[in-house]
């Protein structure tokens, strides 16, 4: 990364990235205030952008506008990201199909660019434990010191993408001998496959797998 800019509403927000971005990265980065449903006119088209948690922040009518925006400011590939709750998840759905239309192509974390074999009231997310810092527990009234942040994400791209792996869609069931995932693969099904120690590799790589990872089947 040799520059990045960051386009923030919140001053108090700024401060805190500016912060923490020095601590952790050497990039040169520029930090603008700004609205991302208004102020996007002035910004260059970049290999990466990314928009995190900022659609759940929108009107709905608001959101294809928004989309058409960063879509055409991404000269390589684009990256959302919104709470992985049913209302993100649908989001999501409506953002992707809007890339699909604007003809992008979907790296992640669908294996395919067909209809979401999902239907309610199962839905599409993701989980990362994290850390919780003395202020966070404060801030929560929380003594565990992680919480398991819920996500969902789109993955878009200018390029063609390459083969795309199967995509574990739920936390594995583990049993002696076996383990279950439940996969959305490259052909536009999702479902459960049981891997056993008959399966030899296979198993051995199915097990080690965790909710979200990829799988070459």
């Amino acid at each position: 990364l040799a520059a990045a800019v960051m386009l923030e509403a919140s001053a108090a927000v700024r401060k805190i990235g500016q912060s923490l971005a020095a601590e952790a990265i050497a990039a040169r980065t520029e930090w603008l205030a700004g609205d991302a449903t208004i102020d996007l006119a002035d910004l260059q088209p970049a290999d990466l952008v990314t928009a995190a948690y900022v659609l759940d922040e929108i009107v709905p009518a608001s959101l294809p506008k928004l989309v058409g925006q960063v879509w055409q400011l991404t000269a390589g590939t684009l990256l959302i990201v919104e709470p992985g709750t049913p209302a993100g998840w649908q989001r999501i759905l409506a953002v992707r199909q809007q890339l699909i239309e604007a003809g992008a192509h979907v790296l992640a974390p669908c294996p395919h660019e067909a209809p979401c074999p999902l239907a309610q009231p199962d839905w599409c997310h993701f989980s990362r434990r994290v850390a919780r810092s003395r202020l966070h527990r404060l801030a929560k009234d929380a003594d565990v010191p992680w919480e398991d942040e819920k996500f969902i994400y789109i993955a878009a791209s200018r390029r063609p993408a390459p083969a795309r792996p199967a995509r574990v869609i739920a936390p594995p069931k583990a049993g002696s001998g076996k383990v279950m995932l439940k996969l959305c693969v490259p052909d536009g099904n999702a479902g459960e496959t049981l891997f056993s120690k008959r399966d030899g590799d296979a198993f051995r790589v199915a097990r080690r797998l965790d909710w979200g990872d990829s799988l070459d089947i």
